[in-house]
């Protein structure tokens, strides 16, 4: 199991001592939060894009208002340490070419974009 799977599980079981509802908005939202962060690194590492300050500052802006802000501070690192070894391991096994990849950096590029 991976760590982002580990990850969701851990958010979904906790979410779901708080409602059922709450849970599925609880993984849905840390599993959209790390997908965004994964798409960003994906294009660093494939189209070897650079972000300064300001750059991370707007985007995190973006994904932040994109699961509505309900990702704590403390989960937050987790989830950017999971994007990170998942893009990684993406373009390692599969390639900056593959279906996977190219799904999620138009899914980046909607993010520079909106």
């Amino acid at each position: 199991m991976s760590k982002f799977s580990r990850k969701l599980l851990a958010a979904a079981l906790a979410a779901s001592m708080a409602g059922g509802a709450g849970a599925a908005i609880a993984q849905d939202s840390a599993a959209k939060w790390t997908q965004l962060h994964e798409a960003v690194r994906l294009a660093e590492i494939c189209r070897e894009v650079s972000h300064d300050r300001e750059a991370w500052r707007a985007l995190g802006l973006k994904i932040d208002a994109a699961v509505n802000h309900e990702i704590g501070g403390g989960e937050r690192l987790t989830l950017i340490e999971t994007a990170k070894t998942d893009a990684r391991v993406l373009v390692e096994k599969k390639g900056c070419d593959s279906e996977d990849a190219a799904a999620l950096l138009k899914e980046y590029d909607a993010l520079v974009a909106g």
